[in-house]
């Protein structure tokens, strides 16, 4: 294993034990003030198709930003796990889910929607730098998937994370897509200008 990889599983094996284990207070309110942040973004404001994530293993939880873009009339949609990639299924509270590939809940049924029709997607990380460089959890399903869509074609991508989840630096490879932006319980931090802001027509 060479010294990058192992510098980023170094990093992971830190934060993600850090942030396994955080107290349920400090959970719920991370989840409200990030919950609040994105209900303030102009982009999903006006998004029709937005991907989020069930948390787990104290990921930020943002099922309350989900029910309220799916209340909106937006079409929100999870990843479910099905080889090395990912399929964006249809979620609602109510739909019925099944625990699957790492533990994550997925629901049982529905088509999946490609990602070239989301207008954002909302991406759990273990990490984020200052410069937009996410560490996921190694598997590099997100970056697959978005490598694999014409730079102009690519929804918006935004990073859900603790605020301690912010590095120096992420030690990135030459296939890893950057954040757009990132959201924390304490901050909206912009890469890309103008990010969030919808496209005028």
């Amino acid at each position: 294993m060479g010294d990058q990889a192992t510098e980023r599983q170094v990093m992971r094996q830190e934060l993600r034990t850090r942030r396994a284990g955080l107290a349920a207070c400090d959970q719920r309110a991370a989840s409200v003030a990030v919950t609040a942040r994105l209900g303030r973004i102009p982009i999903l404001q006006s998004a029709e198709v937005v991907s989020g994530y069930r948390g787990v293993r104290g990921e930020i939880d943002i099922d309350g930003s989900l029910r309220i873009l799916e209340q909106a009339g937006a079409l929100v949609t999870v990843p479910r796990v099905v080889g090395e990639h990912l399929q964006f299924l249809p979620w609602s509270p109510e739909m019925k889910t099944v625990r699957g590939s790492f533990g994550i809940q997925e629901p049982l049924h529905g088509k999946p929607v490609p990602m070239e029709r989301h207008d954002v997607v909302l991406a759990p990380l273990v990490a984020f730098d200052e410069q937009g460089h996410r560490l996921g959890q190694g598997g590099g399903y997100y970056d697959r998937m978005l490598g694999s869509i014409a730079p102009e074609r690519r929804p918006i991508m935004i990073g859900i994370a603790h605020a301690f989840q912010q590095v120096d630096h992420v030690p990135s490879e030459s296939w890893d897509v950057p954040l757009d932006a990132i959201v924390t319980e304490d901050e909206v931090l912009e890469f890309r200008l103008g990010a969030l802001n919808p496209p005028i027509h």
